[in-house]
């Protein structure tokens, strides 16, 4: 089955000051960017999750609310895995101006080799990121990490054997504030 790719559009972008997600690089909003590598990647369908649903959609992506608004990326990722059950889904945030098709692949490719594991997710020196492949059976055991209160992104993967992925840092280089854009 071919995963679905999620694009993280519901942040509050309080230190940027703008939403996030609209803002433009190149000339092309960020969610627009990371929608393209999804797909470029091998992700069909593509949404974006949370955020400005309508402003969104007038970038032509396909989006929708999150459950819980201002729950944080673990409540969309779960929004994301129940709305497109069963597939897998490969979820990036909105503020990767860096992230591109190969790598998403790339994720892809490890996540082929490792069918156990409940996430495959992007990680350099600093940790962590918030782009990676999450199994569709991910779904209960994240559910059950929220609802014993777990929302903390990097603690969720340490419950959920996940394997990480290392990428140049230059892919995983997220922007939160205005003088962060390229």
């Amino acid at each position: 089955m071919t995963p679905a790719g999620v694009v993280l559009t519901g942040g509050r972008s309080s230190r940027m000051g703008a939403d996030k997600a609209l803002l433009t690089v190149g000339g092309v909003a960020l969610a627009k960017r990371v929608a393209d590598a999804l797909a470029g990647g091998g992700c069909d369908p593509v949404v974006c999750q949370g955020g400005d649903v309508e402003a969104l959609v007038a970038l032509g992506l396909s989006a929708r609310p999150d459950s819980e608004p201002g729950a944080g990326p673990l409540t969309a990722i779960l929004d994301a895995l129940t709305l497109l059950a069963p597939a897998d889904v490969v979820v990036s945030a909105c503020d990767l101006p860096g992230i591109d098709a190969g790598t998403v692949a790339h994720l892809l490719s490890v996540a082929a080799g490792h069918p156990t594991a409940g996430a495959v997710v992007a990680h350099d020196h600093d940790g962590p990121h918030l782009v990676g492949v999450w199994r569709a059976a991910t779904r209960s055991p994240l559910a059950d990490l929220i609802d014993g209160g777990v929302r903390s992104y990097r603690a969720a993967l340490d419950r959920l054997d996940a394997v990480f992925v290392n990428v140049p840092a230059s892919v995983v280089v997220n922007v939160n504030r205005p003088e962060d854009l390229p």
